[in-house]
């Protein structure tokens, strides 16, 4: 529900077929109802521009030009888009004409051709959805051609659901099925979960009786493969949203209600029919111990055999938040949860964006348990590697009597030993990192030496120099000799080298690859490269600051609950190096920063970017620009990065081979970043503490 939503809303008088009386009110109502952060929660005022097209003359051009605008805008902000066509509609063969100002009757030429209209704003890049609503005689040709969508740009990865308020043979009269639509979206529909979805609104407003005389129709088109949530009109009035304390939180409450109403249809059906409880009065764990018996006593269907599912999941789910409050080891934080929860369920971190404390360990809980579990997953697997990866984090003992306990009563032993096992061999992996670097260098010279750290559990094991001919090729030898030193050294200890961290001053990172760095092979071909900037090492006089204040964002990054972790600066922002220095160092920072083009002058002004952030991203080549799809995927895989560039890296040299590329990966393969973590602070923390005894650390 956390995603952003936009709404274009256009009423259109028809001279040419008369005028409709209260056809502005009835587009100022569904506006309002639309932009209403209780209701439809679509921004007011997007980027994209006006929202509201009604009154006096809106031409042909208008239309097409609002909705085309309103498309681009929500596309960049990775948005919903809510249009809504309200006034005179004619048909011409199987497609639906919107009558603006200048349309005149019988001329489909001089009209909005509504069908082309849709599929042209599906097929906007970086557009979430589109929910269509039109409210026209004839509404049912509105349907665009989807063959057509399937074969677009986007090759059919969107959504659509359309609403139309009559027949593709009907007149629609008064406005009736709009105004309908507003007052359903007003009122709310009783055990309609916490969002009103089109199919549920569709019946909700056939069955108000307002718009009698009238078909109301309804299209879907989902070929979306990432989509966050499915496609919701309005937040649900009659929803009640549990306590943070309450037994069952809003995923439980939805889930066995649906449940609950399968088996109701199963009784209708077949067997004694009886009222579909209230879940929301359940506060206490007998009561699901209860419903679970009368579910199983009664005569078999597949509704009984999911609901029952639900309610073991539940009390799995309440068993679990018993464990975590009461948990053995230090402290559990909101942060902490959430960072857990993004390992290992990264599509819970939007959904459960609202949620904090108490409330989001119940969230958590039942998201891991009710829709995180994958096709041939056992349902207590994920929640099984959240509570190990909490244990690891806040220090207790995988046999800790509270684990064993909780893990038997959910017959689950062997899904925590499987994730403790899991979490051993990711630890193990992780546990030697080669560092080399170019600090050295002086400016955009390559040095004339190398220094290398091994170092294991974050404390320095070895340390080495390499001498370089001082130019890309000497340098790159050099890396390739400094990796069979480390390796040798890895073997020796009988743990895996995986990560290699090359740090380099600010003018080399802007052009150079190190994982392409060829030693007979790859570099980044078996080892995660992660890009450094050297002068955190021994920081500059005029930059002394620059790494108390990454410690500082980093901390407040940690701490934001999610959503948008990246700030995006554009053309207009890098125009002006002044005015962007002054910005980005004139105050706290909470985000990383990442240039959404490349400019020209980018090797000039990357000290000034990593100055103001740890963490900076920016487009490989010059004609990249940075589209919305790869900004939402650098938010939604934030938890497995910086890692994740270096598969994506390695699935583009796979992919130019014929291998296909991971989903979505492809975004961060075009993208360069420098991602100054806490662990690289801690290093370098490791130099301050020795100029501070006037000791040389190499």
């Amino acid at each position: 529900m956390t995603g952003p939503r936009h709404a274009l809303v256009i009423g259109a008088q028809c001279p040419a077929l008369g005028r409709l009386d209260e056809l502005e009110d009835a587009a100022r109502a569904l506006h309002e109802t639309l932009t209403a952060p209780w209701a439809g929660a679509c921004e007011k005022d997007p980027p994209g521009g006006a929202t509201l097209l009604c009154g006096g003359p809106v031409r042909r051009a208008d239309v097409e030009e609002a909705v085309r605008a309103a498309a681009m805008g929500a596309g960049e902000a990775g948005a919903v888009l809510v249009v809504a066509l309200l006034g005179h509609g004619m048909a011409a063969g199987t497609g639906l004409y919107f009558m603006a100002g200048d349309s005149r009757a019988e001329a489909p030429v001089t009209a909005v051709d509504v069908g082309s209209l849709l599929a042209g704003a599906l097929d906007t890049p970086g557009l979430a959805g589109v929910i269509a609503i039109v409210d026209t005689c004839h509404a049912g040709n509105a349907v665009p051609d989807l063959k057509s969508v399937a074969n677009g740009i986007r090759q059919g990865d969107t959504r659509l659901s359309l609403l139309m308020g009559s027949g593709a043979a009907e007149e629609a009269y008064g406005l009736r099925f709009s105004r309908t639509l507003v007052k359903v979206l007003q009122d709310g529909i009783a055990a309609g979960g916490e969002t009103l979805l089109p199919e549920a609104v569709v019946e909700a407003v056939r069955d108000d009786g307002g718009t009698a005389g009238q078909a109301i129709l309804r299209a879907e088109f989902d070929g979306a493969r990432f989509a966050p949530g499915r496609l919701w009109l309005a937040r649900n009035q009659q929803h009640t949203v549990p306590r943070a304390g309450a037994l069952l939180g809003a995923v439980a409450v939805e889930e066995l209600s649906r449940a609950l109403e399968a088996v109701g249809d199963g009784q209708d059906a077949g067997g004694a029919a009886g009222p579909v409880p209230d879940v929301r009065l359940i506060t206490a764990a007998h009561q699901l111990d209860e419903l679970r018996h009368a579910l199983a006593a009664g005569p078999p269907c597949p509704g009984r055999t999911w609901a029952v599912d639900v309610v073991e999941a539940l009390r799995a789910a309440v068993s679990t938040v018993h464990l975590l409050g009461m948990w053995p080891g230090a402290a559990l934080t909101s942060a902490l949860l959430r960072r857990a929860l993004a390992e290992v369920c990264p599509d819970a971190v939007a959904p459960l964006a609202d949620s904090s404390g108490t409330g989001l360990l119940r969230d958590a809980v039942e998201h891991l348990l009710l829709r995180a579990p994958r096709a041939g997953q056992r349902r207590t697997e994920p929640v099984a590697d959240f509570v190990a990866l909490l244990a690891r984090e806040t220090g207790v003992d995988p046999r800790a009597e509270a684990l064993d306990r909780w893990a038997a009563a959910l017959g689950a032993r062997i899904d925590l030993n499987d994730a403790f096992e899991r979490l051993g061999d990711r630890t193990r992996e992780l546990r030697l990192r080669l560092v080399v670097s170019l600090h050295a260098a002086v400016g955009d010279e390559w040095p004339e030496s190398l220094a290398a750290w091994l170092l294991d559990d974050g404390a320095v094991r070895r340390h080495e120099e390499f001498a370089c001919v001082p130019d890309r090729a000497g340098v790159e030898r050099q890396v390739g000799a400094a990796l069979r030193w480390a390796s040798r050294l890895a073997a020796a200890l009988d743990v895996p080298l995986r990560r290699v961290e090359i740090a380099a001053p600010a003018p080399l990172l802007v052009h150079w690859r190190p994982e392409e760095t060829d030693f007979g092979m790859r570099l980044g071909a078996e080892h995660d490269v992660v890009l450094r900037w050297s002068d955190r090492i021994q920081p500059p006089e005029h930059l002394w600051w620059i790494n108390d204040r990454a410690r500082r964002t980093l901390r407040a990054m940690e701490s934001c609950p999610g959503g948008t972790r990246v700030d995006w600066l554009g053309e207009g922002d890098t125009r002006q190096m002044r005015e962007l220095r002054d910005r980005l160092l004139g105050g706290p920072r909470a985000r990383a920063v990442a240039l959404g083009h490349r400019p020209a002058q980018l090797k000039d002004m990357l000290e000034t970017l990593l100055a103001s952030s740890p963490i900076v991203l920016w487009p490989e080549d010059d004609t990249d620009r940075v589209p919305a799809e790869a900004r939402r995927y650098v938010d939604s895989h934030w938890h497995l990065l910086p890692a994740e560039f270096s598969r994506a890296y390695r699935d583009r040299w796979s992919h130019r081979g014929g291998t296909p590329q991971a989903p979505g990966r492809g975004h961060l393969a075009r993208l360069r970043t420098v991602w100054d973590d806490p662990e690289w602070l801690d290093f370098c923390r490791w130099f301050e503490q020795f100029a501070t005894d006037g000791e040389n650390p190499a």
